[in-house]
């Protein structure tokens, strides 16, 4: 259904503050990093790690030749698909907002944010999708069980504990130290009630458990704490139609986390659990497209972006579930 009307807002109506709600931070791109201008169709090369890590070389005596080996490598397909989304703007709501006393509107920079918010929203989705539905550091799909003991009330928790356990797991899987953490909001929260984690902070400055002093706790590069969510309600003419979703939980009010590793950006020889690939190359990364439709006197405005987020190092990542109590 075409919205805004340009039939609503009776004066006065305020010229100076309006009301809007969307997503303010969306993390998929903190989480697998992005490979921009990426062909329609292409591979990722991908060295198989056991040939690197085998005790191999030898002592060689005078006149001999030096023991020989290989590596094997294989590729991982990516073929981006395009995400769009298109809103119209008649040129009647172009006059109401221009018009003495009409409603504070931007009709052309709402479609446009509007419609880029959706793509935005689509790779959130998508990235969650990926990281929900793969088997991490041994995992089967679906992440290791927390049996809520993140952040029990009155309990000890195991949030630290399990944190610094798999970090050596994956170190022993990878050679590498995970260097990432990134939790659902409603774990987060919890967290900022949890006694001994907060215990464990007291004597510093601030003395609240931000991301930053999380980061530092857990001996991390960054805490990524991941608020998004989306409505699986259908529209409704009233536009009374929401129910949240927070696009982070594997199951709703539960809570989840990912431990990972990630490289500061995509090249050579890089390990990362997952990468986003994109293809084209759009200020801002989302192509944004404007057309005229005469015979409806309106212009239309779509943002498009196509991707493919694929997983290219489950043993550099580790998932829980269910974090928070049941």
């Amino acid at each position: 259904m075409p919205q805004p009307s340009s039939k609503t807002g009776v004066p006065p109506i305020l010229q100076n503050v309006s009301v809007s709600y969307r997503n303010p931070i969306y993390v998929a791109d903190r989480i697998f990093p992005l490979i921009d201008n990426c062909p329609p169709e292409a591979k990722i090369a991908r060295y198989l790690k056991g040939a690197w890590f085998r005790d191999e070389a030898q002592a060689r005596g005078p006149g001999g030749g030096a023991v020989r080996g290989g590596y094997p490598v294989d590729f991982i397909d990516v073929i981006p698909k395009e995400y769009a989304f298109a809103k119209e703007v008649p040129d009647e709501d172009r006059e109401t907002a221009d018009a003495m006393g009409g409603p504070p509107l931007q009709p052309d920079q709402d479609a446009i944010a509007f419609a880029t918010d959706k793509i935005l929203m689509k790779r959130e989705i998508l990235c969650a999708a990926v990281v929900k539905a793969t088997a991490w550091g041994g995992q089967g799909a679906g992440g290791e069980d927390a049996n809520g003991l993140w952040a029990p009330p009155g309990a000890t928790n195991t949030f630290i504990t399990d944190v610094l356990a798999r970090k050596g797991t994956l170190q022993s899987l990878t050679g590498l130290m995970p260097n990432c953490l990134m939790m659902d909001v409603g774990t987060y929260m919890a967290l900022l009630q949890c006694a001994e984690v907060l215990d464990k902070i007291k004597y510093t400055q601030p003395g609240v458990l931000t991301a930053q002093l999380m980061a530092s706790l857990l001996a991390l590069d960054e805490v990524i704490i991941a608020p998004a969510v989306y409505s699986s309600a259908k529209e409704l003419k009233t536009g009374l139609d929401f129910t949240a979703v927070r696009i982070w939980e594997n199951t709703a009010t539960k809570g989840m986390a990912f431990l990972f590793y990630r490289p500061s950006s995509p090249g050579l020889r890089a390990p990362s659990a997952g990468y986003i690939a994109r293809s084209g190359l759009f200020p801002g990364g989302v192509r944004i497209t404007t057309w005229r439709e005469d015979g409806r006197h309106q212009d239309v405005y779509e943002a498009a972006e196509k991707i493919h987020i694929v997983a290219t190092g489950v043993d550099c990542g580790f998932m829980w579930k269910d974090t928070l109590l049941d």
